[in-house]
């Protein structure tokens, strides 16, 4: 997951002792390098998501596919924005889902009530940390899904078990696509699909804003067909935090 610099920032290099022995010190200053600062950006909206997406396909598809393709992603499965800027994960996850229900939420094996998706595995671990540290974390047992924690055919295999519990799945667009492919995944009790759309990494980069991670959440959400079905049904929802 610099410095700020104003235009008056100095520091002294170190003194150091004329030729001659004179016994003047020379104090040199040097002006430190101005540092860049972005413009801040909005808060991603459901729209914005949308408009990812008839970009996307705008050149694979006829106007009447991507017309017919949209009219799935209306407002009736746009989840509810979080109610503030800064409002923490588990706080919005408890927005949306009773803290109450969370509970009887992880008694299916493989069987999550949110998928969370990430731009890479260290944010995944950021935003595992921020639930396991949470007052809600009782309530939220989380499972990853990214390259870098396990080869994908032992992803598979755990998946598999009866005693691989959780109500919650926290991964990259890719793993989680080639994993509803094999159908280890139960999405009976999936609400909502939540993706981490404001987090921008050390290059100010957000998922959104990477080529490739950007084609395979469109691939994810629009051409996974277990996972397009619920949105067709409007049994799952998307959110954008």
């Amino acid at each position: 997951m610099a410095d700020d610099l104003g235009d008056d920032d100095y520091y002294l290099q170190e003194e150091i002792p004329p030729e001659n022995n004179d016994t003047t010190d020379k104090t040199v200053k040097t002006k430190k390098k101005k540092q860049k600062v972005l413009p801040k950006r909005p808060l991603g909206t459901y729209s914005d998501l949308i408009t990812t997406i008839r970009i996307h396909y705008k050149k694979s598809k006829s106007q009447y596919e991507l017309d017919e393709l949209l009219s799935i992603f209306n407002s009736s499965i746009s989840a509810s924005s979080p109610s503030t800027s800064t409002i923490s994960l588990d706080e919005y996850l408890n927005e949306l889902v009773l803290i109450n229900k969370w509970s009887k939420q992880a008694d299916l094996s493989s069987a999550p009530v949110v998928l969370i998706i990430a731009q890479s595995a260290l944010r995944c671990i950021e935003l595992g940390k921020i639930l396991k540290n949470s007052s809600s974390s009782k309530f939220f047992t989380f499972h990853y899904l990214f390259a870098k924690h396990k080869k994908l055919s032992d992803q598979i295999e755990l998946l598999k078990k009866s005693t691989t519990l959780f109500n919650i799945i926290i991964g990259t667009p890719k793993r989680i696509d080639d994993i509803l492919d094999v159908n280890v995944i139960n999405l009976k009790r999936l609400k909502f699909v939540l993706i981490d759309w404001n987090y921008q990494n050390i290059k100010q980069q957000r998922l959104i804003d990477l080529n490739q991670l950007k084609i395979e959440l469109c691939h994810l959400l629009c051409e996974q067909n277990v996972l397009y079905k619920r949105f067709f049904k409007e049994k799952t929802k998307i959110g954008l935090f």
